[in-house]
């Protein structure tokens, strides 16, 4: 094959989960201009319950995602009875995981007046993190699903369903949101109320889709009691478990930035959730190439031919680079504008420009440790990536920003340039092991 067919074949993957993955993240923008028109308070609570409630969900999203490689190693040596299995099996523990989530942020909300925001804050947000937080189970059982399907190559079908719920949930925003059509105003806890109806439908989009697919419905068939196994969940969970630790640190360091950015004041809080908003949008493009090389390089990996993992790699490594690269120069460049699209406040946005400019960096370091742990999770290995990536998000990432912000007293740029420095050590060691893995 050559070059080009390594990117054509990556692209033909990743389309269908970028613009899905897009297509929900669009959601949450829509989410944040919506709430942004009823004020600076509103924007803030937004942001850090939205904070708070995306760290579990990355947990139980890495959880999930163990199954894509697993799925695919069995697809590239055609075991459906496998595939069947860990299904099965991904379903039981994905939605064990999905109720021990809502049980500890819902465990948490006495407490949400303890991490340093301001009190109307906390009062506004706290019926919006009730309620996304029950939605919490259709989504995580809907991954499961998701999952399954990439690993066997395809990809469009959730991106039908997600897209389908995210334009639902946009419509419930405005409706509930505002009080439309006889509806009542229920302000930032309708954007709670439209985002659970939407994940609710999803798993049941999905599951009908299977069902009545022949080709995918084989494997619900393969469904059995004896199908349950403590085995194939071990070898999920030693899969599963240093993914979820891995995202939950980075977005864990993410959460802390947020948190000391209120310590500073809501309108630093409303303009990192502008920003925060954005890179999460475009990091999601470079997540859908990455996606698309993890399954890529499951197949390759599950028929021991390093010639094609490393090809796959490196294709989908070039493209995140050159799409980043953009997207850091419309940052750099047109933050201001960007920032005057959410918010009318003069503050917010002029703190919001000087945050974009190190957003821009941001997205070539990002867009280079995400490429780093698409390879080695379609290798299985995920071990040592969890490590690095506790030491360079707990121990570098954490403390940096504290320092910067509130020992030196740096501008607020600072504290998220602490973030920067941790992304661009994580993408240099996930590099590094994966070259070390196919010398």
């Amino acid at each position: 094959m050559t070059q080009a067919g390594y990117y054509k074949q990556n692209l033909k993957l990743a389309i269908p989960i970028m613009l899905s993955s897009l297509g929900q993240s669009l959601v949450q923008m829509v989410d944040t201009l919506m709430v942004g028109r009823l004020g600076t308070t509103s924007l803030a609570g937004i942001s850090f319950a939205g904070s708070l409630v995306i760290n579990a969900l990355v947990i139980g999203f890495g959880f999930a995602m163990a199954l894509t490689p697993l799925v695919g190693q069995s697809y590239s040596r055609k075991d459906t009875k496998r595939i069947a299995t860990l299904v099965q099996n991904s379903l039981l523990l994905n939605t064990l995981i999905a109720i021990a989530l809502v049980g500890v942020l819902l465990a948490l909300m006495p407490f949400l007046q303890y991490f340093g925001q301001d009190e109307e804050v906390i009062s506004v947000c706290k019926p919006y993190y009730f309620v996304v937080t029950l939605s919490f189970v259709p989504m995580m059982i809907f991954l499961a699903f998701k999952q399954f399907l990439e690993g066997i190559d395809n990809t469009k079908a959730a991106m039908a369903i997600t897209i389908a719920s995210n334009i639902l949930n946009i419509i419930l925003n405005y409706v509930l949101i505002y009080g439309k059509f006889g509806f009542p105003h229920l302000g930032l806890t309708g954007a709670g109320v439209a985002t659970f109806i939407s994940r609710f439908l999803m798993p049941i989009a999905i599951f009908v889709y299977i069902k009545e697919h022949r080709s995918y419905s084989q494997y619900l068939k393969l469904f059995s009691v004896r199908g349950f196994s403590a085995h194939i969940n071990r070898i999920l969970l030693s899969t599963g478990l240093p993914i979820a630790v891995q995202m939950f640190v980075e977005m864990f360091a993410l959460l802390a930035v947020t948190i000391m950015m209120g310590w500073i004041s809501s309108t630093h809080l409303a303009a990192f959730q502008i920003v925060n908003t954005m890179i999460s949008t475009t990091f999601l493009a470079a997540s859908g190439i990455c996606s698309a090389t993890t399954v890529l390089v499951s197949h390759a990996f599950g028929v021991k031919n390093k010639k094609e993992i490393k090809k796959h790699f490196y294709s989908g490594w070039n493209m995140v680079i050159v799409i980043m690269g953009a997207v850091a120069l419309i940052y750099i460049f047109l933050g201001r504008y960007i920032a005057s699209l959410f918010s009318d406040d003069v503050q917010v946005i002029s703190v919001a420009t000087s945050l974009f400019v190190v957003a821009g960096f941001f997205q070539l370091f990002d867009g280079t440790q995400v490429s780093g742990l698409a390879g080695l999770r379609g290798m299985n290995d995920v071990a040592k990536p969890m490590i690095y990536a506790i030491v360079v998000y707990f121990f570098i990432a954490v403390p940096i920003a504290y320092l910067f912000g509130f020992v030196f007293c740096f501008p607020a740029w600072s504290i998220f340039s602490s973030f920067l420095i941790a992304l661009a050590l994580a993408g240099f060691l996930y590099h590094r092991r994966f070259y070390l893995l196919n010398k």
